[in-house]
């Protein structure tokens, strides 16, 4: 009985420290990015390797933007929790067959992710990784001039999950106010496809992000 009080002293404590060192902010930001589809075929064959390369008909990259809103908690050794939610653009282009094709696509996005700070005075260089969910909102398919909703015509998921990786530094401008930029690897691990045997398409985007912090006290 005297070890299983002495324990949950000991944790109580642990508890208090944590809450007491503890930091939380409320963040907005805005990203510019580089989208673009990883598509394998029926065999196996990968279409396009790296986003701005690969041969004359596989995908390239559109850009857009992105937003959202969030939560941090960040401890005193430098673990940090992020909570976000926002709208995320995604879509690619291709010319084949002598036509144009691009992809416009519009999702709503939570992401949840752990990361790493180091304090540097007001420099703060961070490192990160989050799992996001996102819910489909707007599909728009085009081929040449012809606009057609792909969300209607079930050939695609309305949901997608993956992993997205940042690398950034916050600059603490007051006791209150910090500034943020970081860039980020966003990599799909859903098919987004409903058709086609054994072939599959995934999101990716490489995105730039500036953002504001105001702590809470």
């Amino acid at each position: 009985m005297k070890e299983i009080k002495f324990t949950l002293l000991i944790l109580g404590f642990i508890s208090y420290g944590i809450t007491v060192n503890a930091q939380s902010s409320i963040t907005i930001d805005a990203s510019q990015q580089m989208t673009n589809f990883v598509f394998v075929d029926g065999t196996g064959i990968q279409e396009n390797t790296f986003m701005m390369f690969g041969n004359e008909d596989s995908y390239k990259p559109t850009y857009g933007g992105a937003y959202s809103v969030g939560y941090s908690y960040a401890l005193d050794f430098g673990m940090y929790i992020r909570l976000n939610t926002g709208m995320r653009n995604a879509g690619a282009t291709m010319v084949y067959d002598a036509s144009n094709y691009s992809w416009d696509f519009q999702y709503l996005q939570t992401k949840l992710g752990l990361g790493y700070a180091l304090a540097l005075g007001r420099f703060n260089p961070y490192m990160g990784v989050s799992g996001y969910f996102s819910y489909l909102l707007k599909a728009t398919q085009t081929v040449n001039d012809e606009d057609m909703d792909i969300i209607n015509s079930g050939s695609i998921e309305k949901n997608d999950i993956g992993l997205s990786i940042p690398i950034g530094v916050r600059i603490d401008a007051s006791d209150y106010i910090s500034v943020y930029t970081e860039f980020s690897y966003l990599m799909g691990l859903k098919n987004i496809e409903t058709s086609g045997p054994g072939q599959t398409a995934n999101n990716v985007a490489y995105m730039v992000t500036m953002g504001l912090s105001f702590t809470i006290k």
